[in-house]
């Protein structure tokens, strides 16, 4: 499409698109919890850290100081404003050039942030010089090939097609990491609550706080969201969850 995607244009709104309660993410809290028992004292590192939702998330569930690296300006300033908290330092930086000391995370967390880093090769390896010996890479992702999990595709035909082709698949991905000498621990399924119904997850798709929503023509997007609303007012009301896979890596 040649779009070039604006984050930080985005980020004002990125929250009414992305943010859920903390209780619709319960089953990312268990999966977390039961990765990372016990968690070292060092900080964990939030990378591509967006507003800061995973971040806050991290150090609350964990227990844990967290490094939130991010490189839009306007994601950490709406990051700063909104969710400023005691064991959070939300920094700028990029994947392939992390701004940290060698050794000083015990792990890290990269959330939908894969398929926007140019070299993945290059990341895996400053995030091996980051990490704490024996420290994992844990990556929430909906993998090329693996999307049927999602809800919003089946509205936006041609977003999903572009999707399929910017996002790694986890083959791709454990390869990309297995430069710097990290290897596949485990590949699971996670389930969240999106919204309460189809209405509510309407007015969140309305905000077009997806990468690959971006990407589409505005008359595409109108189209699916004309068929999104059709079908929050046929269906009966339900919750909508979203299921996204935890590849988990460790060296």
């Amino acid at each position: 499409m040649g779009k070039r995607i604006d984050y930080d244009r985005m980020a004002a709104s990125y929250d009414l698109g992305r943010a859920v309660p903390s209780e619709a993410l319960d089953e990312w809290r268990l999966a977390l919890k039961k990765r990372l028992h016990p968690v070292p004292s060092n900080p964990m590192l939030d990378l591509g850290s967006g507003t800061g939702i995973w971040s806050v998330l991290l150090a609350d569930w964990l227990g844990t100081d967290v490094v939130a690296i991010e490189p839009s300006e306007g994601m950490r300033r709406q990051a700063v404003d909104k969710r400023a908290h005691p064991r959070v330092l939300y920094l700028g930086g990029k994947g392939e050039r992390i701004p940290i000391k060698d050794n000083s995370c015990s792990h890290a967390w990269l959330s939908t942030v894969t398929h926007h880093i140019p070299d993945l090769g290059r990341c895996a390896r400053d995030l091996r010089r980051v990490l704490m010996p024996n420290g994992r890479v844990l990556i929430r992702q909906a993998f090329s090939g693996r999307t049927q999990g999602i809800v919003w595709p089946r509205f936006f035909p041609t977003a999903h097609r572009l999707l399929e082709a910017r996002w790694h698949t986890v083959e791709g991905t454990v390869e990309g990491f297995s430069v710097a000498g990290f290897e596949k621990e485990s590949l699971q399924s996670v389930g969240e609550v999106s919204a309460p119904n189809l209405r509510a997850y309407y007015e969140r798709i309305k905000t077009r706080a997806d990468s690959s929503l971006t990407l589409i023509s505005d008359d595409e997007f109108e189209l699916g969201l004309a068929a999104l609303k059709r079908a929050a007012e046929e269906e009966p009301p339900a919750p909508v969850v979203n299921r996204l896979d935890l590849l988990v890596l460790r060296q």
